[in-house]
């Protein structure tokens, strides 16, 4: 009982304190299985979100399904605005007519008044001629007061000449004046034509402004749509790219248990030669120590750095066409292909800061260095087999697991990175790790 309550005093002072500076391999252990089973909660959240991402697929596609409806409206009032826009022309054009029309038809009544108006004046001067004669003319007086024959064929002549004349008047006069009652007609229609026509124009004109602010609503709904179409895809592709499923918690946990490994690896950097690691690590591949054959296990190059695989170059740091998604994406390290089972080896002395699984990595390790002052991580994933703890110190070239196809792979190989400082992410501090290591 006094044992349990010191180790739980124990841990109420770690959780305390929040921190704890780690010295044993035993101290070590339980850190990482602190982690790991955080880790399997993780795994659970993985899961939680490949539903969710599946379940974001589906919104996509009702977002498409949705933009195509919005399409099709709009191709739609495209049709009637363009239609409506024709028969406003057609509008326009029957008013430009009716106004000529309009306008010959006044000019028209304005003649036929003015020859009213002469005839009118005309007549009158008559009917005063006639009064200041006492009474009306007698055309058979003037012909019986002829003086000779030929005298009476001249007056008969004259009255025969006044009395077309009068006649052709009075006669002009009742077709002017009728053919005026219907050009007025005529003019009093085109009139009630036109405003019949402008009261279209009005109709029309509003129809198509509504016509134009339903399509900008569809527009607006339209971009709205496609907004969220665009940043859901980029929610998906980082989901799928970000393999950092971690909560930022456990992240920081990581992060700072490799803080405390770094002092732990520089402290071993400088009790240790790199030619004894050297010489361990061949004394291990001849003794068949790590389960695999000497054949492939690359030479220790000299230097801080070496190889950690034999194998194939397949692909290389940076941009790349994805072999899952497809699309191009950044590649934060470099892949080496090779059969399952072929040894891993630590690319520098250090401490192992990280080995267990981790979200599409599939299973991992990660080794913190320090060289020449300089901290550095290096992360190899895919493995098959883990085959170091965390907190263990290990040596330039010594097999810490082997070529597998765990997690987001296509084929057994070794993708590794390398970062400048702690691991904080794949895109955070990595460096193009042919910069250090040779092929």
């Amino acid at each position: 009982m006094r044992k349990q309550s010191k180790w739980m005093l124990r841990i109420m002072a770690i959780a305390t304190t929040g921190a704890l500076l780690i010295t044993t391999p035993s101290a070590l252990a339980n850190t990482l299985d602190n982690l790991k089973q955080e880790q399997k909660q993780l795994e659970q959240k993985k899961n939680s979100i490949d539903s969710t991402i599946k379940h974001t697929e589906g919104k996509i596609d009702q977002n498409v399904s949705k933009i195509d409806q919005i399409m099709a409206q709009i191709k739609e009032l495209d049709t009637k605005i363009i239609n409506t826009e024709s028969q406003i022309s057609e509008v326009l054009n029957q008013i430009k007519l009716t106004t000529t029309e309009i306008e010959k038809l006044q000019a028209s009544i304005k003649e036929l008044e003015r020859k009213i108006e002469e005839r009118d004046q005309l007549l009158k001067e008559r009917i005063r001629a006639v009064q200041v004669s006492g009474g009306s003319v007698s055309y058979l007086d003037v012909l019986l007061g002829a003086n000779s024959f030929i005298d009476f064929i001249d007056r008969f002549s004259a009255v025969n000449t006044l009395m077309d004349a009068d006649r052709t008047i009075l006669e002009e006069q009742a077709n002017d004046k009728k053919q005026l009652e219907e050009q007025q007609a005529s003019l009093n229609k085109k009139l009630q034509q036109q405003e019949d026509s402008k009261n279209e124009l009005l109709s029309l004109k509003t129809s198509l402004d509504g016509q134009k602010a339903s399509k900008g609503n569809l527009v607006d709904q339209l971009e709205v749509e496609q907004a969220k179409l665009h940043e859901e895809k980029e929610v998906l592709e980082t989901e799928y790219d970000e393999i950092l499923n971690l909560s930022q918690e456990t992240q920081n946990k990581i992060v700072s248990e490799q803080k405390r490994l770094a002092e732990v690896a520089r402290k071993a950097a400088e009790e240790k030669k790199r030619k004894e690691a050297a010489e361990r690590q061949r004394q291990q591949a001849a003794s068949g120590g790590g389960g695999g054959s000497s054949i492939a296990i690359p030479n220790v190059s000299a230097g801080a750095w070496t190889k950690p695989a034999s194998g194939r170059y397949t692909s290389g740091y940076g941009s790349r066409t994805h072999p899952i998604s497809g699309g191009v994406k950044t590649h934060y390290g470099i892949d080496i292909a090779n059969s399952t089972g072929t040894p891993v080896l630590s690319a520098a002395d250090g401490v192992i800061s990280y080995a267990s699984p981790l979200s599409t990595y599939g299973n991992v390790i990660m080794v913190t260095h320090s060289i020449d002052g300089q901290t550095f991580t290096s992360l190899y994933a895919h493995l098959s087999s883990i085959k170091v703890g965390v907190g263990q110190v290990v040596s330039k070239g010594q097999i810490i697991g082997a070529i597998g196809t765990t997690g987001n792979s296509t084929g057994p190989h070794l993708h590794f990175e390398i970062h400048i400082g702690n691991w904080e992410g794949m895109a955070k501090n990595s460096v193009n790790p042919l910069r250090y290591i040779s092929l």
